[in-house]
């Protein structure tokens, strides 16, 4: 049974309660639901059991101290084994430090050594090259140029390197009797340098850096190699073509060369350089100049676009051209490049600028009043003396454009866009205000304060006798949408840009100029506009109202206003339909409260006028009541308690002469007189 026992518990997915289950029935054959069971069997199992797990228990005990020991023992020898190896790392450090204190002491011997035999054998070099360069001397003395290495072109270097000391001997000696001498030495540097050139030239179009390099380093001391450099440079820059897009050329071109500098010449900075500055100067400013002028006169838009574009395409091809020769950006070269190719047409171009705008804010207008038909009229920029000679014109919402607004505000950004890259720093905020002035004369004051003007005059010509339709209303909202436009500009474009500067309080107060400017002719039109209303009310009344509706001498009781009452309300509710889609927020609230003020009075004064019997004050109350509920349209309370009032004074009229006294002492009677009396 313990082995049983001992592979049970051995298993991974050992389980306490299946231990029990396979030990119970292997004890019982499975018979222990049966009524003989013997549960003594069961017991007897299950104490055997746990003896042998005792047992198990033990040996695993033991076990796991023999293994315990092992690992102390193998735990000990690995420990002494990596002390051995700390203390052989130690001893090989130390020997290596001595070692390396030996080789940099035999190093510097060396060096030593070397440098006392270079300057012991320097003289001797030097003597052996000044008798060479002698010998070859004595030989021009005799006039004879083409010994030795002069004689042979595969020694072209040789010749070179010779050349050059007779010519830096020959200019320290000036005798006379080594005139011919001198005069043969320099003919012959000449021809060694031309052929110089030539071998540079050939390996050049060969593409043969590794020559070109030989060459030039040859050639660097000889008094023409700037010459080479530039002709270099000049043969690189053939490779650009007469294209219509020159900046596409220039980064490719750029690159390829300065691989060819970087491999070629030892001072490659300097000659990469030159090689841009040339370009820039030569063929950017040439392009640029010749693609301009051919605007300048004809159409001043296109040179202005064309002079941003061609900016910004250099100054990008500049930046992009510093992170390639990696030049520090605290560097000015490209700075001092960009303005150099560009400085002649900086020079006048904020006036070209301010003049440019003009014209295209004058053609707008222009245009725009040709295309309705009208001939502007102004005086100093208002209007004046308009309806003398127009009277026949119908001032309606045509006089005010939003594609003109919006044609000029976008020349505008397009100005101010231009300047901020092509002005200078300290000029940048005066030219924004200049170009913000022309924006305010050109579009609000000669073309929205005019188109106001306009309406103002049109609305004291208006015949109040007939039907009206007034267009002020509408024109004002078209007047807010193109003001909300104008802000919008003056906050997004103009503002940022001088937010730091003092031209900044400068156009703010210009903004609010405009703006209040703008309220006090809307106000006035508005104030117009209500008197032509209560004016037509007026009429209507006192052409529609007989004596009679109020005094009638007809028993009969009409359920229905009077005629006069209808038109005038219809007239009242056309009006405030038209205000209440028109204008917005405080502004309709305002217009209605003072329209409405206005139209009692109208309607008080009126009632004022007639005489009442019974009957006709039945009548008059009626016509009250409507107005009344026409004056819930203000949407005003102090409306509402105006025509309330007034409901209630009509009231008096059918009340019985010995209850009059009573009513008129009133407390509530004398404020309503009171207020009726202050509006």
């Amino acid at each position: 049974m313990a082995h049983l026992v001992l592979k049970e518990i051995e298993q991974e997915n050992f389980s306490v309660d299946n231990l029990i289950e396979n030990l119970s029935y292997k004890a019982t054959d499975g018979r222990v639901s049966q009524t003989d069971f013997d549960p003594l069997i069961l017991e007897n199992i299950f104490r055997k059991t746990i003896d042998d797990l005792k047992i198990i228990n033990d040996k695993t005990k033991q076990n796991i101290q023999v293994l315990e020991i092992e690992c102390q023992k193998e735990k000990d020898i690995c420990k002494d084994k990596i002390l051995m190896l700390e203390n052989s790392y130690k001893d090989s450090y130390d020997y290596l430090s001595v070692l390396d204190k030996r080789i940099s002491n035999v190093s510097t011997t060396m060096s030593d050594m070397g440098s006392q035999l270079e300057n012991l054998n320097r003289p001797r070099l030097n003597l052996f090259e000044s008798h060479k360069t002698a010998k070859y001397f004595d030989k021009f003395m005799d006039g004879i140029d083409n010994s030795g290495v002069f004689a042979d072109d595969s020694k072209l270097e040789q010749a070179a390197e010779v050349i050059y000391k007779l010519y830096i001997l020959s200019n320290d000696l000036n005798d006379e009797k080594f005139l011919k001498a001198n005069e043969l030495v320099l003919k012959k540097y000449s021809e060694i340098e031309i052929k110089l050139f030539q071998k540079f030239h050939d390996a050049f179009y060969k593409n043969d850096r590794k020559e070109m390099k030989k060459y030039l380093n040859i050639l660097s001391n000889f008094k023409n190699y700037q010459e080479c450099v530039n002709e270099f440079i000049k043969n690189l820059q053939m490779a650009i073509k007469n294209s219509d897009d020159l900046y596409s050329e220039i980064i490719p071109l750029c690159a390829k060369t300065n691989e060819i500098i970087n491999e070629v010449f030892l001072n490659n900075e300097r000659i990469m350089e030159q090689f841009v500055k040339d370009l820039f100067l030569d063929r950017v400013q040439s392009y640029v100049t010749t693609n301009l002028e051919k605007y300048r006169e004809t159409d001043l838009e296109k040179y202005l676009d064309t002079l941003y574009l061609f900016y910004n395409k250099t100054k990008r091809i500049s930046k992009e051209l510093s992170e390639l020769m990696k030049i520090s950006s605290e560097s000015t070269f490209f700075n001092k490049l960009l303005n150099e190719v560009f400085q002649v047409h900086l020079k006048d171009y904020v006036n070209l600028e301010k003049t440019n705008l003009q014209n295209k804010f004058r053609a707008h207008l222009d245009r725009f009043y040709e295309k309705i038909g009208h001939t502007k009229k102004t005086q100093s920029g208002f209007v004046s003396n308009l309806l003398s000679k127009q009277t026949s014109e119908i001032i309606d919402d045509r006089f005010l454009s939003h594609d003109v607004t919006t044609l000029c505000i976008d020349d505008a950004k397009k100005s101010i866009n231009r300047s901020l890259l092509l002005c200078d720093a300290n000029i940048q905020p005066k030219a924004i205000d200049d170009m913000y002035e022309i924006v305010c004369q050109n579009l609000c004051r000669d073309h929205l304060y005019y188109s106001l003007d306009l309406h103002i005059n049109a609305l004291s010509s208006v015949d109040f006798r007939q039907e009206i339709n007034l267009h002020i209303f509408p024109f004002i909202k078209q007047m807010n949408d193109l003001m909300y436009l104008f802000e919008q500009f003056t906050n997004v474009s103009v503002i940022p840009p001088v937010m730091n500067s003092p031209y900044y309080q400068k156009i703010m107060n210009k903004l609010n100029q405009i703006c209040t400017d703008l309220e006090i002719r809307i106000d006035n039109s508005l104030e117009k506009a209500f008197t032509v209303i209560c004016n037509h009310i007026r009429h209507v009344l006192q052409s529609e109202q007989k004596k009679t509706d109020f005094k009638s001498d007809n028993d009969e009781i009409f359920n229905q206003s009077t005629i006069a009452c209808s038109k005038a309300i219809k007239v009242v509710e056309n009006q405030v339909r038209k205000i209440s889609n028109c204008l917005d927020g405080k502004n309709v609230n305002n217009a209605l409260r003072e329209l409405g003020i206005k139209f009692h009075r109208c309607i008080y004064d009126h009632l004022l006028k007639f005489e009442y019997n019974e009957q006709g004050a039945m009548a008059v109350i009626r016509d009250i009541n409507e107005y009344r509920m026409c004056a819930k349209n203000f949407n005003c309370s102090v409306v509402d308690k105006l025509f309330t009032i007034l409901y209630s004074l009509t009231n008096l009229l059918v009340v019985k002469p010995e209850n009059l006294q009573e009513i008129c002492s009133g407390d509530n009677l004398v404020n309503n007189l009171f207020v009726l009396d202050f509006y």
